[in-house]
């Protein structure tokens, strides 16, 4: 595992990640966090941000969906694998909608920090969610995230369509 990425809640030092065979993009992310920032792939989701902003939020859809009804059953011993997955999906979110990778884990606040594009209070709402992971005020705030990226993500698109400068 890249020292970068060793973060308690994604990676262990000690873990290995193994290049899996080609599975269509976005698949091997359900699996492997952040597996093409990570992995040399043939797939580059940054430089395709096109295809792959409305990949990753159908992933976070389902995550959701699967998510809502955790906490409406109240199962917090299942609950903390997919929002650490949903977290996972809503950093790539913000790195390739600025059409970079993620670098790093380990200072995810640094990295985080210097994005052009991204919510109003990201930093603080991260923290919040870094820290709480498994409980429903982390996954509302992580659904407001998400939500507010993609308005921010099909706006910069649409500006560029147009032939403006992005904001």
């Amino acid at each position: 595992m890249p020292i970068d990425f060793v973060h308690p809640l994604f990676f262990q030092e000690e873990e290995m990640i193994e290049k899996q065979e080609e599975a269509p993009f976005p698949y091997a992310l359900k699996t492997v966090y952040f597996y093409y920032d990570i992995v040399d792939s043939a797939y580059v989701p940054w430089e395709k941000a096109e295809q792959s902003i409305p990949a990753l939020l159908k992933l976070w859809n389902e995550e959701k969906a699967q998510l809502q009804a955790l906490f409406a059953e109240r199962n917090r011993t299942l609950i903390q694998k997919p929002m650490i997955r949903g977290l996972s999906y809503f950093i790539m979110l913000l790195f390739w909608m600025n059409q970079s990778k993620v670098t790093q884990l380990r200072m995810w606040q640094k990295a985080v920090e210097s994005l052009p594009l991204k919510p109003m209070n990201c930093m603080e709402r991260l923290q919040f969610i870094f820290q709480r992971c498994d409980t429903y005020p982390s996954f509302v705030q992580l659904n407001e995230l998400f939500e507010e990226a993609a308005k921010l993500f099909y706006k910069k698109r649409a500006i560029v369509k147009k032939g403006m400068p992005p904001c």
